[in-house]
């Protein structure tokens, strides 16, 4: 076995016990993000997810700022596995359970106008409602 596949497996392996870890701790909404869905997210969810190892202030949003965290991330994690769909109708699921998700946190923000990432929960919002009207 060459070093690069080596290290290609090792890599895997490491993944798929990470992964297996953080399932057994992690269950929101139903559902069980995989380690590399959590870290493909914005680090302010890592703490959403993974709040006992992950503290400090770039692992979390201040809730005295904004309201919501906890949709939105799980959000952001149905988001990325509709993109991952290889069919439509588990496409349109995700994003419908997406658009349910980040559409509570929009509404949570209404009376939080300086948030600071309020643009980007917005915009996330806007391009679920996009692939929803673009899937069948």
């Amino acid at each position: 076995m060459t070093t690069a596949r080596m290290i290609v497996l090792l890599v895997a392996l490491g993944f798929a016990l990470l992964s297996k870890a953080v399932g057994a701790q992690v269950d929101l909404e139903g559902y069980r993000p995989s380690a590399i869905e959590i870290m493909s997210l914005p680090k302010f969810c890592w703490g959403e997810f993974h709040g006992s190892k992950f503290k400090g202030p770039e692992y979390a949003i201040p809730s005295d700022t904004c309201r919501g965290m906890n949709h939105y991330c799980p959000g952001l994690v149905l988001l990325g596995r509709s993109r991952r769909s290889v069919d439509d109708r588990t496409r349109r699921g995700n994003l419908r359970r997406a658009e349910d998700q980040v559409g509570y946190a929009v509404r949570a923000l209404e009376k939080y106008p300086r948030c600071p990432i309020r643009g980007e929960i917005l915009q996330t919002y806007q391009i679920i409602e996009r692939e929803l009207s673009l899937t069948r």
